[in-house]
């Protein structure tokens, strides 16, 4: 529960702020993705791989956001993560780079998605208390727009490295693609200091007594029904 005075404006600073990480930080992801699939070609990794990378990114991002917003709310701290799972992807995307073989690009992946699952939960709860109730769909709507104007620089940004770089550097075909994976630190962790500068927290009272199953009974029977609904789709939804 915020113990601040409620916000009166929704396009303020902070989702401004959330806006641009957001934007950032899409640019870094769809960069590195855009040319992963050749560079698995390049290595003679198995295709298949593709798949199981992406997945197990899935499944561990997943898993970390059932427990991280109720860890924060006994804590009584959000941001802190935010700012920590944005650093983590922006870092491990960049780990592709040094990849000979795919145990690397796994645990780049992974690392990469555990960062996600960190910020994605608390990031909304902080734009959430930022704006009025009534403003929620434009807050939202802002930092969507953010994060797809990202997804559409990113893979532009890859494919005009990998034209732009020359074919082979030091005698490597993967040295290209290698690069574009090192640049990739600099959008993801520009979105680490974005949010870190521009993103102000509303103080909110620390639940240290809080239960998981006692928590999962307070939310709205609606809303409980709309969750097992999108489970059910999430259980399918994946690589």
């Amino acid at each position: 529960m915020s113990e601040e005075a409620p916000p009166t404006r929704w396009l303020n600073r902070t989702v401004i702020g959330a806006g641009l990480t957001s934007l950032l930080a899409d640019v870094a992801y769809e960069m590195a993705t855009s040319v992963l699939a050749g560079f698995f070609l390049i290595l003679n990794i198995p295709q298949w791989m593709l798949g199981l990378v992406e997945g197990t990114g899935d499944a561990l991002a997943n898993f970390v956001k059932l427990g991280i917003g109720y860890y924060s709310d006994r804590i009584g701290q959000r941001k802190i993560f935010v700012v920590g799972g944005y650093a983590l992807t922006g870092v491990s995307l960049s780990l592709f780079a040094f990849a000979l073989g795919w145990p690397l690009i796994l645990l780049g992946k992974s690392l990469a998605w555990i960062g996600k699952g960190l910020r994605g939960p608390l990031r909304d709860a902080i734009l959430a208390d930022s704006v009025p109730p009534a403003a929620l769909g434009r807050a939202f709507g802002f930092h969507r727009a953010g994060d797809t104007i990202g997804a559409i620089i990113g893979p532009l940004l890859g494919a005009l490295l990998l034209a732009t770089l020359p074919l082979t550097i030091l005698n490597t075909t993967a040295a290209p693609h290698r690069v574009v994976f090192l640049l990739t630190l600099i959008p993801g962790i520009g979105a680490a200091l974005c949010f870190f500068f521009l993103v102000r927290e509303q103080r909110f009272t620390p639940r240290p007594g809080i239960r998981f199953r006692e928590s999962l009974a307070e939310l709205p029977r609606p809303f409980r029904r709309y969750l097992f609904a999108v489970g059910l789709f999430g259980m399918g939804d994946f690589s």
